[in-house]
Formats: structure tokens, C-alpha cells, sequence
């Protein structure tokens, strides 16, 4: 019994990992981060956040 369930779930991951492999698309990796537009986005994300945070804390500061 423990056999069969062994190969019941190897089968099903095989169907799996086939349909995945079967469905994915160029566009699949596309944002990594080595790409420049994907850095410019994460650098600007980051002088957003810390300008806000100095904004919040001087303000903080200040009164």
C-alpha cells in the first residue's frame, strides 16, 4: 500500500512539473535583477522609502 501511494505521488508530480514546464512563457522570467529597468524601478522604490522615513523623522524632530 505504501508503495502504490509512493507512486501515486510521483506520478502526480511528474504530471505537475510536465504541465508547468508546458505552460510557461518567455515573459516568465523577465524581471529579474540584473535587468536595468527592473533596477531603475527598485531605486527609485528605495529613495521613495527613505526620503519618506527622513521626512517623517525630522518632522518628528522638529516639533
Amino acid at each position: 500500500m505504501m508503495k502504490d501511494e509512493l507512486e501515486f505521488n510521483r506520478q502526480n508530480r511528474e504530471k505537475t512539473e510536465k504541465l508547468m514546464d508546458e505552460s510557461s512563457t518567455k515573459k516568465d522570467g523577465y524581471w529579474d535583477r540584473d535587468n536595468l529597468f527592473v533596477r531603475f524601478i527598485l531605486f527609485f522604490l528605495f529613495l521613495v522609502i527613505v526620503g519618506g522615513t527622513l521626512y517623517y523623522l525630522l518632522s518628528y524632530f522638529a516639533s
